[in-house]
């Protein structure tokens, strides 16, 4: 057997050429050691052809019981194509990074595991090899999980495999691992995180939780996303929605921190909804990857959202209204007016 390569990294200050050697070596089929905030783990992209076999033989345990998958950026869950139920997507949204292995159903119906590691190490190898990580703890089966990379090499012992040592693991215990494939979620090992796990368990048992995210997209995010925003916010809590389904917008082109026009907010004063807290916000890659559905005021929007991120182009829809931005207040209120009417016809969208 060869001797383990080991290469000591600093957290704060990575030598990221080293990682991504290492991560085009994994992808090449060598095995590599990591940290996470938890304990080390041991894995390979998914695509290394008999992975979960190598890694089956070298901690001794049965093949046919599989390992997780390992991701390094939100991305890579619908890269998984995973079924995302309202409980999974709350709880991801929760725990995620962290020490939380979720048990999911992919395409198949498989059950799977899925881990979002938050250790700047692990995401930066996960991330340069370009997709999830078949991967499990680093020790042979039945043996104590390691908390440094020297407990993993003394667990593995000799063999031809990598070692990032980013030093003692910040928890120093397993993840919490949690089913989400059945009605009622469950816990199949509480580690780290496991109150915290627990409690929210608490609070989806009696329907206390968020179920469903919408994001409004416009331009600036000063006119028409504040007024569709205000309006889905006032009418989801008339029904008793308003702790089930969050309400939030931003602009493709908005600048940080501006106010709503006085326009929007005189228009919206008259259905006694009040919008002039709001501050405007650009669209960001995790606006789009936290949303459940898109409501684009205009097709350019869908286009900047859905070339920013493809996979999120199934959950936008359009809603076609123009934009009174520098108009007078009878313009608002027939934009606000669209808004209200197509907004309806998208309802069954909205709270489903």
């Amino acid at each position: 057997m060869s001797a383990a390569e080991i290469y000591k990294v600093d957290v704060r200050d990575p030598d990221l050429s080293k990682i991504r050697q290492l991560a085009m070596d994994s992808r090449a089929g060598k095995l590599i050691v990591f940290p996470t905030e938890t304990v080390y783990g041991i894995g390979a992209p998914m695509s290394v052809s008999g992975i979960q076999e190598k890694l089956a033989r070298l901690k001794g345990r049965p093949a046919e019981k599989p390992f997780a998958y390992h991701i390094g950026e939100w991305e890579m869950v619908s890269l998984m194509q995973i079924a995302q139920t309202p409980v999974f997507r709350h709880l991801s949204r929760m725990f995620w990074p962290g020490p939380v292995t979720f048990v999911v159903r992919d395409a198949q119906g498989e059950k799977i595991g899925l881990r979002f590691p938050k250790h700047r190490l692990a995401a930066a190898l996960i991330n340069a090899a370009g997709e999830p990580f078949v991967a499990t703890s680093a020790n042979l089966s039945g043996q104590p999980s390691p908390r440094t990379a020297e407990e993993a090499l003394q667990g593995l012992g000799k063999n031809d495999y990598a070692v990032i040592d980013g030093g003692p693991c910040e928890l120093v215990q397993d993840s919490t691992v949690v089913d989400v494939t059945g009605e009622v979620p469950v816990i199949l090992r509480e580690g780290a995180a496991g109150a915290e796990v627990r409690a929210e368990l608490a609070k989806i048992a009696g329907g206390q939780f968020v179920r469903k995210r919408i994001l409004v997209v416009c331009t600036g995010n000063s006119c028409r996303s504040p007024m569709a925003e205000g309006l889905l916010i006032d009418e989801l809590r008339k029904k008793d929605l308003g702790g089930q389904i969050l309400v939030s917008s931003c602009g493709i082109a908005a600048r940080p921190g501006g106010k709503a026009t006085t326009e929007a907010i005189l228009v919206m004063k008259n259905l006694e909804v009040d919008i002039a807290a709001h501050r405007s916000k650009p669209c960001t890659r995790e606006d789009v990857n936290q949303a459940d559905l898109i409501l684009a005021m205009a097709k350019e929007h869908a286009d900047f959202i859905g070339n920013l991120m493809p996979q999120a182009r199934p959950k936008i829809r359009v809603l076609n209204v123009v934009d009174p931005i520098g108009m007078n207040m009878l313009i608002y209120e027939a934009v606000l007016a669209d808004i209200q009417k197509k907004m309806k016809n998208l309802w069954s969208d909205i709270i489903s």
